[in-house]
């Protein structure tokens, strides 16, 4: 008698719910009103399946971080590991670029003049399945820039669970730093200010001015004004629709970590749990000493931690507790919401 083998045949074609999400889809969940209205109407679509970049805007790049050497080793340009979907839906005054494979749906809307490449990215949101995160098969997203094979750091906690990571990026048109006052310098510190620690008086400098420019750590544009107001519904909304039992999402920065813990999440690890507990008491402190802070700023005093200990002003020290994510290296500061009971039921599994 023959004995089958049992696999799962889409496993082959790494065909998970993401792959069935439709631009229908992304035009409801994934794009805000908001940004419907700057970039206008739809005047043209077209699709493609791809295996090299499109280069429609200089974010429409691909990836292969496991360094695959296809078409005989062709290295003279970039070659998707997986084919992906590309579509191009050309607006009044702009475009929106829908691209997806197997695992992982990203949005990019770009506010200018497409053909000649003039304009800014305004909006980046994505959805990506992260069953196979902590081995190497999940590197082999073209449209992923970022490592996620390290099984400690971020690996799939949930193995029981189906779960997809959210990512939500967005920027006001014609804000950026650069723009307001053509401070070219400043504004690379806004967007990266970890890159900075290792130089503590050029990072003390440059964290006065961004103290009192009313923008958060990252955000060196302002941010798309119902982002925050309306996504996590939106991917709460989609992501049940595709079956999946929860969200997670790695948190840029403070801020970021405080607008999850207020739409219902939970740290994965108990010790990052703790830390940033502390982080959030040592604020609390320095406010109830008499200093008024604003969201922003309390994000900046987190940051302002990963300089040492005795270049950091004493009024803002938070006695040793840090900001664990600097999105320069591989530690992620994880967080999940469950969308069911039987989510609601789980714990994550650490390494």
């Amino acid at each position: 008698m023959t004995k089958f083998l049992r696999h799962d045949p889409k496993e082959l074609a790494r065909q998970t719910p993401i792959a069935h999400i439709t631009d229908r889809d992304v035009w409801q969940y994934m794009v805000t009103p908001v940004v419907k209205a700057l970039l206008g109407p739809v005047t043209s679509s077209r699709i493609e399946l791809r295996d090299t970049a499109a280069n429609i805007i200089p974010e429409d790049r691909i990836y292969n971080i496991n360094d695959h050497r296809l078409y005989g080793g062709d290295t003279s340009q970039v070659y998707a590991r997986f084919p992906y979907w590309h579509s191009l839906y050309v607006c009044k005054k702009g475009a929106i670029i829908i691209r997806r494979d197997g695992v992982k749906v990203e949005v990019l809307g770009w506010y200018g003049d497409l053909k000649r490449k003039q304009g800014q990215l305004i909006w980046k949101v994505a959805l990506r399945d992260r069953r196979y995160d902590g081995t190497k098969a999940t590197n082999d997203c073209a449209l992923e820039h970022f490592p996620y094979d390290d099984p400690r750091l971020n690996g799939n906690f949930f193995p029981d669970a189906k779960t997809v990571e959210i990512y939500l990026f967005s920027y006001a048109p014609g804000s950026s730093i650069v723009g307001a006052c053509g401070d070219q310098e400043l504004e690379n510190f806004v967007a990266q200010p970890f890159a900075y620690a290792d130089r503590p008086d050029l990072f003390l400098d440059l964290f006065g001015r961004a103290w009192k420019s009313n923008r958060a750590p990252g955000q060196w544009s302002e941010p798309i004004h119902d982002a925050g107001e309306l996504m996590e519904d939106n991917f709460t909304a989609i992501a049940k629709k595709m079956g999946y039992d929860m969200e997670e999402v790695a948190a840029s920065h403070y801020h970021v970590a405080m607008w999850c813990l207020h739409t219902g999440y939970f740290f994965t690890d108990p010790v990052q749990d703790a830390n940033m507990t502390a982080l959030r008491k040592g604020i609390e402190a320095i406010k109830a000493r008499g200093t008024k802070l604003t969201r922003r700023q309390e994000s900046w005093i987190t940051v302002l931690q990963s300089l040492p200990a005795d270049r950091i002003p004493r009024e803002f020290y938070l006695d040793g507790a840090r900001w664990p994510q600097d999105n320069i290296t591989l530690p992620n500061l994880w967080l999940w919401k469950p969308l069911n009971d039987k989510a609601r039921q789980m714990k994550p599994v650490l390494v």
